[in-house]
């Protein structure tokens, strides 16, 4: 017998709703330190990633899971969990409210249900692949704009480009409408819900960090992929960009390469 996906989106959400709490219990005190690879992580990082994996062994203990803070368990198991518990850690831990929470589950290495949380203003984007995307239940599509001259992108800081990806962040910006910048993870669940057209994203994305985003993005309408068209998957690492449609998303990656 088939799983029932709704049943587990329904479970991630209820994961959402409790990693959200736990954010908000730790606001406004908490400690900042930097790991070995110079990116921050606070005790609100470790303490949600730890509560997500004890429920999820609790309740699916057949099922594999990997996160940012804790690593991995059981990558080959039909159904792994993929956690970020707070997703924007330098915005976070400078007071700024973009930043989310991640829940994914992959099905055979493959994203069918995608968890974006904003913990603050408490909404929850949810995906299932093959069923739809929603805002806190409420159904979203993404836009059908087709021509890059016509769309708002949302582009990662301009820091995390390097020599290698800079042109091509510089060919979105100038084919674009208008812009803005380092939303994360929200700027992905904008596009789903029809606010932006186009999110671009260039070093270290890990599967964490874009698991979450493709039944989400897929399920609004859109195209998530790596800058060579190239899928997302639970072994995912490098660039990805989103399109609001499969039209749009050629062009995008026509300006890519």
């Amino acid at each position: 017998m088939e799983p029932n996906l709704n049943e587990f989106r329904r479970f991630a959400e209820e994961l959402a709703r409790e990693a959200a709490a736990l954010v908000r219990e730790y606001a406004g005190d908490f400690a900042v330190e930097i790991k070995d690879d110079g990116s921050p992580v606070t005790n609100v990082d470790t303490a949600v990633e730890r509560m997500l994996r004890e429920r999820i062994d609790s309740t699916y203990p057949t099922h594999g899971v990997t996160g940012e803070e804790y690593g991995a368990r059981d990558l080959d198991a039909e159904f792994v969990w993929v956690v970020d518990p707070i997703d924007g850690t330098r915005q976070f831990s400078t007071g700024l409210a973009n930043y989310g929470t991640l829940i994914a589950l992959c099905r055979q290495a493959k994203p069918v249900v995608g968890i974006i949380s904003q913990p603050v203003i408490g909404d929850i984007y949810a995906g299932v692949s093959g069923e739809g995307a929603w805002l806190n239940g409420r159904p979203i599509t993404s836009r059908m704009t087709t021509l890059p001259g016509k769309a708002i992108a949302c582009l990662a800081d301009i820091d995390s480009f390097d020599e290698r990806t800079r042109p091509g962040f510089e060919a979105v910006r100038l084919a674009s409408d208008w812009n803005v910048y380092d939303g994360g993870c929200l700027g992905f669940a904008a596009l789903a819900a029809g606010r932006i057209d186009i999110c671009l994203y260039a070093a270290n994305v890990e599967c964490y960090d874009v698991c979450a985003l493709v039944p989400v993005i897929e399920g609004a309408g859109g195209v998530i992929t790596d800058w060579r068209g190239n899928p997302h998957d639970l072994h995912s690492t490098g660039e990805t960009v989103a399109s609001c449609s499969p039209q749009l998303h050629e062009k995008v990656l026509a300006l890519l390469a």
